[in-house]
């Protein structure tokens, strides 16, 4: 069977391109010929989430001085799905009718994971819901989130469609379960991230050493600007004198730097991420993955929520039941070891249900 998976590819994201790997992986592992769709959604790729879809000169000149800048952030990107992937075409599309074409190749088209399913990304592309493909091809859905509480009575009708001519679906929040069963007659099982059906030592397995982390150091990764969490992050290196490594950042701000104990990781590979994660002392993150990782490697880590916290987050935090690694607000970063007995079982009980999930779905 030659197996074809819509999610977002070509995408400066560790989380967005490790769950991709995951999933890709974890599909070929069940013996399965697997191909990434080399589909982009127009609407998404101008990175206008919101509004109007018709770039303003500046805003064209802003993004080709962040490509400039973080030259070799794209081309870490780039380097590692030509180099992990079978990707089809080679080259990008996001022509439909393309798609449509595409589609052909498939006995089976998993969409996910990721929030392929929300409309403020993709503007209500249904493609994402797998309207391209044929009637003989088998339609699955593998942890998609829809990253809204609701949908709109006429949009939620046009998903609804298509959500009644799946074979399988799974979804990875419950709020998401509860949409699909509003608008559709179907039940979707809840299965986890796909970062978390591979196990520690598949991850190890593609890490890239970073060279200046050879003493002890705390790894700082936000995907949501917090001052509040990044003093408390300071704070904590100053009061145990280990150095912090932020991910992120650009060469000016690290000439500007004259904090011994402050480093930027700036423009890191997927690769050199994990890598991060995995030798870090301690980690403190906003960040789904950077706190699923941090789990996956069993890491002292310390979570600070932000007031756009999704779900996803801390659903995995009642899961591995590690509420006591949250920041609450004024509370100081304090070096305690986290207890990862019941957070080991629960993922593995979590990686098995899942995988369980993915192999009937393809059988």
């Amino acid at each position: 069977m030659k197996i074809g998976i819509l999610t977002f590819p070509n995408s400066i994201s560790y989380g967005a391109t490790l769950q991709m790997y995951a999933l890709y992986r974890s599909v070929e592992k069940l013996g399965y010929d697997t191909e990434i769709i080399n589909y982009f959604n127009a609407y998404m790729k101008a990175e206008n989430h919101v509004g109007d879809s018709v770039h303003s000169f500046s805003k064209m000149a802003k993004k080709f001085a962040k490509k400039l800048m973080h030259y070799k952030l794209y081309s870490n990107f780039k380097r590692f799905e030509s180099c992990s992937f079978n990707m089809f075409p080679k080259r990008a599309f996001s022509d439909k009718k393309i798609l449509n074409e595409v589609g052909k190749r498939y006995d089976a088209v998993i969409c996910g994971s990721d929030q392929v399913w929300n409309p403020e990304i993709t503007d209500g592309d249904l493609s994402y819901f797998l309207d391209f493909c044929c009637d003989k091809t088998k339609r699955i859905s593998y942890a998609p989130s829809f990253g809204v509480d609701t949908l709109s009575e006429q949009f939620g009708i046009r998903v609804g469609k298509e959500l009644e001519q799946f074979d399988s679906i799974s979804v990875r929040e419950q709020e998401g379960a509860e949409i699909v069963k509003c608008f559709s007659n179907r039940s979707a099982e809840i299965v986890s991230d796909p970062t978390f059906l591979l196990d520690r030592s598949d991850w190890e397995s593609i890490e890239k050493e970073y060279d200046s982390t050879k003493k002890e150091y705390i790894l700082y990764y936000a995907v949501h600007q917090s001052d509040e969490l990044f003093k408390k992050a300071k704070s904590f290196s100053k009061r145990t004198g280990i150095k912090l490594v932020v991910v992120g950042g650009n060469r000016i701000k690290n000439l500007k730097n004259n904090d011994p104990l402050l480093e930027y990781a700036i423009d890191i590979s997927p690769q050199e991420w994990l890598y991060l994660i995995h030798h870090a002392k301690y980690v403190i993150t906003n960040s789904f993955h950077g706190t699923a990782f941090s789990l996956i490697y069993q890491k002292d880590f310390f979570v600070g929520y932000v007031k756009n916290t999704n779900s996803r987050l801390s659903q995995i935090i009642r899961t591995t039941v590690m509420e006591s690694r949250i920041l609450g607000c004024g509370d100081e970063i304090i070096a305690k070891k986290a207890d990862f007995t019941f957070a080991e079982s629960a993922i593995n009980q979590l990686r098995e249900s899942s995988y369980r999930f993915l192999k009937n779905a393809l059988e």
